[in-house]
């Protein structure tokens, strides 16, 4: 056997190793971005039709107040488990408009030392209707 062909017997291991690694990473990266791309757009959407079934909703039938709570029950109940997490609050606004406030932890797929180093923060929006008719 020459000596050239022993040097370089298992050399491919190091780069191998390094190559899945790579992918290993750059994979968790990938389901961490589309897990919290989830996140936003379905709390986001469910915060949203939340605030608009309270805009719409009849006086004549419920109160503001009896509005809210179905409207964040609806908006739980569509967000699954994931919906007691999710706080949902209503905060006084001028004549004329919705304002709810919805905050969201963010989905963690790495342990808690990982996962806090790369926290985003979750989701933390105020969503705003105007009411057409100002009531």
């Amino acid at each position: 056997m020459s000596p050239t062909a022993r040097d370089e017997r298992a050399s491919g291991v190091l780069s191998t190793t390094f190559g899945v690694g790579v992918f290993l990473v750059l994979l968790y990266f990938a389901t961490y971005v589309l897990l919290n791309l989830w996140l936003t757009s379905t709390v986001d959407a469910s915060a949203h039709d939340a605030a608009i079934d309270v805009a719409t909703s009849d006086p004549a039938a419920f109160t503001r107040v009896e509005a809210e709570v179905d409207a964040v029950a609806r908006a739980r109940a569509s967000l699954g488990s994931y919906g007691s997490k999710v706080t949902f609050t209503f905060e006084p606004s001028g004549p004329g408009e919705i304002v709810l406030h919805v905050q969201a932890p963010s989905l963690r797929v790495a342990p808690p030392l990982v996962a806090d180093a790369l926290d985003i923060g979750g989701l933390d929006r105020r969503i705003v209707v105007h009411l057409e008719n100002g009531r």
